[in-house]
Order: structure tokens, then C-alpha cells, then sequence
């Protein structure tokens, strides 16, 4: 990265110039033509970015200071103050951050194809056309977040994910209270021609595995140790390839109890003293990719972490569920923005490197030697 091509980053240019637009085309809220409003809308989406990927903002009261300073104002027209932005969340929709996540991915996907860099496996891109990982994730909330209840005590806010493995970038999502069903959520998403990699929790109930290859899509999916299996057919014969990988058996088997559930195959794998069944609707594959590509699910874990580790997403600025997706998605537009702009999905060195560079601390010059730095850390 040299000092040519930093000259072109500014994340909150970027964000605006894609947001801009879609304000333009939408019904402006009633309150937004009363005079006397300071904050609108770009500015409160902008607020939001802003703090979302700088840490030392930690609190909405943090972000309402640090908005009277004058760098500030490529950000915000004017200070903000915590009741107008609080009130803000319930005037500003959050599905024009949606969209803006949508170009991104978009955007993302096709730089990665153009640039021949690809994710995953190079067996698996050989012998799939796509490949999306499926899984959630959560942000603990406040007990005031009463329209969100957790899985179990307490709230939270869960995000339900298509990860598109090959090109790396999210592609689908949905934002939902911590205590709905991912495999529900993933029922009403379900696209023919897709291929989902997906975990124990979406195969507990098995009818599921049958709807989906109804609906077109095919899929890996990890059974859990103790669900029952019944023969249906004869062992397929293994390859050394797959005896090498650690395949005991692949044969049709029947799902669950009083011969009910579906006939699926499932290859058992056993690796580093750890059983493995994995379901798959997919027939022509050698048994030792079936668990080759479960192995890509880890991918979207790495996604999780990156997005909760480097980004401000622990705090949350607004607590209403329109606040909610608005923070989420401005997690996502941040970590799409990077990847765009970098080609690839930052580390922590070269996220703090550009933060350093937004608080003033690096030069545009420092930023490229950090930079080079960060990435050739990255390859060792």
C-alpha cells in the first residue's frame, strides 16, 4: 500500500457517498422539514460509523464530546447531543444501512473475483460452484432491551449469517432477538441452487434436512454423536484418498426413531480422536471432500471474531431494535469498507494502524510503512 493509494481512503467519504443516494430517494421523515432539527440523517448514520471503528469511543455521552471538536464536522454538521441522537433511532430507518451493506458485499465480491482471490479450499472452489457457511452470533444487551430475551436468561441480539466462503464477504443476514431459531431463520432463506456448510444445530430437527433438499438447495451439515441411524443401503467403498482423511464409513442412512426421519447420506469421519457424521444431499462427491468442505464453516467463525474483536460493537448507542440493526449493520459496512478498500480482511495490526491514522497520530506517509509492516506480519 503506498502513500498514492492512501490519499484516495476516507471511510466516512466512502460511507457517505453511498448513502447520499439513498437518502435522496426515500420519504423523508415529517420531522426532518421542521427548521429547527440539527441532526439529519446522513449525520446520525455518520455519527454511527464513527464510533462504531474508534475505540476510545465508548459511550454515547463520548460520542456526543468528541462531536464538538472540528475534525468532527466531516462527520457531523453540528455537535450532537445524546437526546437527539437517542431520538434519532426511531426516525432514521435502518434499511437504508441494509442497502448500503448489499452494494457492499456486491462490490467486495466482485473485487475479490477480479483479483483471482479467492477463499476456501482450492478441492472445494475446484469441485463447487459456491459455497455459503450458515451460522449466528449474539451481542449480549441491556436488561432495558425488553424486546430482546436470550436463548436463556438476560437479553441479547443475534445475527444470523450467509457467509459467502469463496469470496470471503458476508452476503445475506438477518437481525433478529438472541432467542429466535437460526434453523427457522434459515427455513425462510433457503435458495435453489445454494450449498450451505452448517452446524449440529441445524440438523436437530431432521425433517429440516428433507425440506431443504426440496427447496433445491444442497448442503454439509455435522450431526450430533447420538442422534440414531439406521441403514438404508449397503457401505459406499472408500478410496485410499478417503481412508487417508479419515473416513470410517459413507453409506444412506435413515434419521431418528420408528423409521420417521428421512434417508440422508453420512459419512463418518474421525479426526484427531473426534467423531464426526456429517449429512450431505450431495451424492457425487468422494467422501473425503464431504469433509473437506465442512472444514470451510470455521470461516464464518473467523468472520465472527474478526467483527467482534477489531470493531466497536460491544457497547451499545442506541438500544430500540431499529438502534440495534442500525449499530449491526454499521459493524458490517465498517468491515466491508476495509475489505474493499485493502482487498482483503485487515488484521488487528493493520486496523490499529489506520485508526492511528483517523485520530491524527500517523501520517499519510506513517500509514503506508504501518501498513507494509502489518502485512507482511500477516503472511509469516
Amino acid at each position: 500500500m503506498d502513500v498514492a493509494q492512501l490519499r484516495n481512503w476516507k471511510l466516512i467519504d466512502a460511507f457517505r457517498s453511498r448513502v447520499l443516494p439513498l437518502l435522496e430517494r426515500r420519504v423523508p421523515h415529517p420531522s426532518e422539514e421542521d427548521p429547527r432539527r440539527v441532526l439529519e440523517a446522513i449525520d446520525y448514520f455518520s455519527a454511527f460509523l464513527m464510533a462504531v471503528f474508534n475505540p476510545a469511543i465508548s459511550s454515547l455521552r463520548a460520542l456526543c464530546e468528541v462531536s464538538h471538536c472540528g475534525k468532527m464536522r466531516a462527520v457531523t454538521q453540528k455537535p450532537l447531543t445524546a437526546s437527539s441522537f437517542s431520538e434519532a433511532q426511531h426516525l432514521f430507518s435502518p434499511k437504508i444501512l441494509d442497502q448500503v451493506a448489499r452494494q457492499l458485499t456486491r462490490e467486495v465480491g466482485a473485487k475479490s473475483l477480479g483479483d483471482e482471490r479467492h477463499g476456501g479450499d482450492a478441492r472445494v472452489r475446484q469441485a463447487l460452484k459456491r459455497l455459503s457457511a450458515i451460522d449466528g452470533t449474539v451481542w449480549r444487551g441491556v436488561n432495558r432491551m425488553l424486546w430482546a430475551p436470550a436463548a436463556g436468561s438476560g437479553q441479547a441480539v443475534r445475527l444470523h449469517l450467509h457467509f459467502a466462503v469463496f469470496e470471503q464477504t458476508p452476503e445475506d443476514w438477518t437481525i433478529t432477538p438472541g432467542s429466535a431459531s437460526e434453523p427457522h431463520v434459515l427455513a425462510q432463506k433457503l435458495q435453489k441452487g445454494a450449498f450451505y456448510v452448517i452446524d449440529r444445530l441445524y440438523a436437530q430437527r431432521h425433517q429440516f434436512l428433507q425440506e431443504m433438499q426440496e427447496a433445491g438447495a444442497d448442503f454439509v451439515v455435522r450431526l450430533n454423536n447420538n442422534v440414531i441411524l439406521t441403514p438404508e443401503a449397503p457401505e459406499r467403498p472408500l478410496s485410499p484418498a478417503d481412508r487417508q482423511a479419515g473416513v470410517v464409513w459413507d453409506r444412506p442412512m435413515r434419521l431418528g426413531v420408528h423409521g420417521s426421519g428421512p434417508v440422508i447420506r453420512v459419512v463418518r469421519v474421525q479426526a484427531q480422536d473426534k467423531i464426526f457424521h456429517l449429512a450431505t444431499s450431495r451424492q457425487d462427491l468422494e467422501a473425503e471432500l464431504i469433509g473437506l468442505i465442512y472444514r470451510q464453516r470455521w470461516e464464518i467463525e473467523v468472520f465472527f471474531k474478526w467483527i467482534k474483536t477489531l470493531l466497536n460493537g460491544g457497547h451499545w448507542f442506541a438500544e430500540s431494535p431499529a438502534g440495534a440493526q442500525i449499530q449491526i449493520y454499521c459493524v458490517l459496512i465498517c468491515a466491508l469498507l476495509l475489505m474493499l478498500w485493502t482487498g482483503a480482511r485487515p488484521n488487528k495490526r493493520m486496523i490499529e494502524a489506520l485508526r492511528f491514522y483517523q485520530m491524527g497520530w500517523a501520517t499519510q506517509e506513517e500509514l503506508a510503512l504501518l501498513l507494509k509492516r502489518a502485512q507482511g506480519a500477516q503472511k509469516i
